[in-house]
């Protein structure tokens, strides 16, 4: 009988560490798997939660939450997964702010909000008065108008007849005896920048060549002093610059998203950016200047019963010659007194791209792409006063996307994303 043939040493070591290189494959193979499903689990549930900051936006622009409130959002498809979303206001547009979060995952966006219309918004709306507005010289209107019960007739300016076939390039309808009114919430926002009200947040200085980004996710950054000149600056994001006399925009400043609070804000010649401007006497945009949606130009004044008024004195808010506006311009004013001098003037060669709302007299010889909203019209010309008169303006809601989200105003608006913020 033959001994039992004998295995060398190195063959056995050699099986051991093939088999140890397939253990160690298998466990590879299956904790790649489990990574990969943990993985898949975990981008799918991160996906979710990013949709569900957008579910829980479009909720709120349902609702009709308060400022400073914190509305709780129900979503039963994912357990464990909670939606908040809470209102306040940068300069007039309302800001929402939606957080999704379960365990340790959360995820936020931020927006600013406004009013879309499905079947765009007129032309002109302008307020009843019972007495005819009067359309003189180039003056159109292209798109719906609502207009006082004595309707629209043609008139004569320093020789300049009205020159279109059609009064109203669209169709007619009858105004009230009120103008359509901003949301409450929007006034008190105003009133509280404009009396210089500082929520909380940190401050800084202004230097010269200053650079200075703030997410809105972080603290307002609030700039202040009695005279602000803005000069080869670039200010972008969550900052308020409030001044108690005046601010002054030079064409080497590059503004994004910030929000200018004066009693007098200068706008000069060649001025390009987007940001807010609001102030309680009088806001001046010079030529040239480039404004990108969404803008906003907005005086609310102060005037007082008794007020003098001077039939010679400059608009409270006028742009200049060859001055591009997009997003909304604004005049408030609750005095009842007559005034015989505008509130509003766009000049001839000036073009706001969005809405135009005023509550006195609106001189308009240039162009409104998109609404006007008003209390009356006015026009200057040859030292004489023409009151309801519109001079050589164009009106054009139909040049309007449907897709543009503005001020909320009476009708059938809905709520929608103007912008997402950073």
């Amino acid at each position: 009988m033959k001994p039992p043939a004998k295995i060398k040493a190195g063959a056995l070591q050699f099986v051991l560490f093939i088999g140890a290189i397939i253990a160690i494959l298998l466990f590879s193979f299956v904790l790649i798997s489990y990574t990969h499903g943990f993985f898949g689990k975990k981008t799918d549930l991160t996906i979710d939660i990013i949709q569900k900051t957008e579910y829980g936006l479009q909720y709120a622009y349902q609702k009709n939450i308060r400022v400073g409130e914190v509305l709780q959002v129900p979503s039963s498809e994912v357990s464990g997964l909670s939606i908040t979303v809470q209102k306040t206001y940068w300069g007039i547009f309302e800001k929402y702010v939606s957080i999704a979060e379960r365990g340790k995952q959360s995820f936020s966006k931020l927006a600013l909000s406004g009013n879309q219309y499905p079947k765009g918004l007129p032309a002109l709306y302008l307020r009843d008065k019972q007495r005819p507005l009067i359309i003189a010289g180039n003056s159109k209107i292209t798109g719906d108008a609502y207009l006082p019960k004595q309707g629209i007739r043609m008139g004569n300016i320093s020789g300049n007849s009205y020159r279109h076939s059609r009064l109203v390039h669209g169709r007619e309808g009858l105004s009230k005896a009120t103008m359509p009114k901003l949301p409450e919430e929007t006034i008190r926002e105003i009133n509280r920048l404009l009396n210089m009200d500082q929520a909380e947040g940190s401050t800084a200085s202004l230097r010269p060549k200053m650079e200075l980004k703030n997410s809105f996710a972080s603290p307002t950054v609030h700039i202040n002093d009695y005279i602000i000149e803005l000069e080869g600056v670039s200010l972008t994001g969550h900052i308020k610059i409030v001044a108690s006399h005046k601010i002054v925009v030079h064409p080497t400043a590059m503004l994004r998203d910030v929000v200018l609070v004066a009693p007098e804000i200068e706008i000069r010649d060649g001025v390009k950016g987007y940001f807010q401007a609001i102030a309680s006497k009088r806001i001046h945009v010079g030529k040239h200047c480039e404004l990108a949606y969404p803008s906003a130009l907005v005086v609310k004044e102060k005037r007082s019963q008794g007020t003098p008024q001077d039939r010679n004195r400059n608009a409270n808010l006028f742009i200049d010659d060859q001055t591009i506006a997009n997003g909304v311009v604004l005049y408030l004013d609750e005095s009842e007194e007559r005034t015989y001098a505008p509130q509003i003037k766009i000049s001839g060669n000036a073009l706001v791209r969005g809405q135009v709302y005023c509550t006195e007299n609106l001189e308009l010889p240039g162009t409104v792409m998109g609404s006007v909203t008003t209390d009356a019209f006015i026009a200057l010309a040859n030292g004489s006063i023409y009151q309801n008169h519109l001079y050589n303006g164009h009106m054009d809601s139909t040049g309007l996307p449907l897709a543009y989200v503005g001020l909320p105003m009476a009708g059938p608006g809905h709520k929608k994303t103007m912008k997402w913020l950073y």
